[in-house]
């Protein structure tokens, strides 16, 4: 049992440990990452119904800064270095993950809020990224604007879109199918576990392959925890102007980083994702503190528990 509760409670550090160790053997089943996402949102959307999606004024904030601030990265270090400027961009360009809802409840703050911006910031990359990146990253296999942003629109919008409409559906065809995936929605959270063991083996063979652009991994990696640290602070300030201190940290900072990576490597320079990789370790140590600390203020009967993060 104490074991169970273990790896219960360490999951998200104990899957990049696995992804890492076995990275040569894991990456041969890496392309199942986006059927892996498709059921993770599905259990995250099912909690949510149409009429229940609120935009607020903080979501246009998280909108501006996910959108404008990624493309001011770009814009500022493109004439340096495109991989840098790519890589950094998708920091902040990746839309929110899934699992920080479950994650925003687990710390006592409002898993709903952050399920509606889960949806808007997806739906958001899932437009812009085929806009945006056949102009940033031109695809010789698909010379044509439009066709390019065709090729990246047939795979994102099932990926991030489907699973909505799937528990829309479900919410109006069979009510009790989705009220019982909605009771289920902490298996979104061990399903984003999984997803980060493989987007650990791809971070470890990407690394492998660009032996020769050692430095540029290493300031990827470097300002990635940077960017980190800045997201989780912003989202922290702008959520806690509107009441949602934990949600604003959680919305912003932890990101989708499993679906950036797949995007980065399809349509981007490969060693762009390098960055995206050390992020996930950046956000799971912050996250596994703040729940390590959380619990630590149950077992002495805290029942109203502060905002645990490490940023003030």
């Amino acid at each position: 049992m104490k074991i169970l509760q273990f790896l219960k409670n360490w999951a998200l550090l104990l899957s990049i440990l696995i992804g890492c160790i076995g990275h040569s053997w894991l990456i041969q089943f890496a392309s199942i990452v986006p059927y892996i996402l498709f059921s993770m949102l599905l259990f995250t959307f099912c909690r949510i119904t149409p009429q229940e999606l609120k935009f607020k004024k903080m979501h246009l904030w998280f909108l501006l800064i996910q959108i404008g601030g990624g493309l001011i990265l770009y814009m500022s270090l493109s004439p340096f270095n495109i991989p840098l400027a790519e890589g950094l961009m998708m920091c902040v360009l990746a839309p929110t993950a899934a699992a920080s809802a479950v994650v925003t409840m687990k710390l006592g703050g409002d898993g709903a809020n952050n399920t509606t911006y889960v949806l808007i910031s997806s739906m958001a990359v899932a437009i812009i990224a085929p806009l945006l990146f056949p102009i940033i990253h031109p695809m010789p296999e698909h010379p044509n604007f439009w066709i390019a942003c065709w090729s990246i629109l047939k795979r994102v919008m099932p990926v991030l879109i489907g699973p909505f409409v799937l528990a829309t559906i479900l919410h109006i065809i069979l009510p009790k199918v989705h009220e019982k995936l909605a009771t289920w929605h902490e298996v979104s959270f061990y399903l984003w576990s999984l997803c980060l063991v493989f987007a650990a083996a791809q971070t470890v063979e990407a690394l492998l392959q660009e032996k020769s652009q050692t430095g540029i991994e290493l300031l990827l990696a470097g300002f990635s925890g940077i960017i980190c640290i800045i997201l989780f602070s912003i989202g922290k300030h702008v959520g806690g102007i509107y009441g949602k201190r934990i949600s604003g940290g959680q919305s912003l900072g932890q990101k989708n980083v499993v679906l950036a990576i797949w995007i980065a490597q399809s349509y981007l320079t490969p060693i762009a994702s390098t960055g995206l990789g050390a992020y996930i370790i950046w956000q799971n140590i912050f996250n596994s503190y703040q729940l390590w600390k959380k619990r630590q203020e149950e077992q002495k009967g805290n029942e109203h528990p502060s905002d645990f993060e490490l940023i003030p």
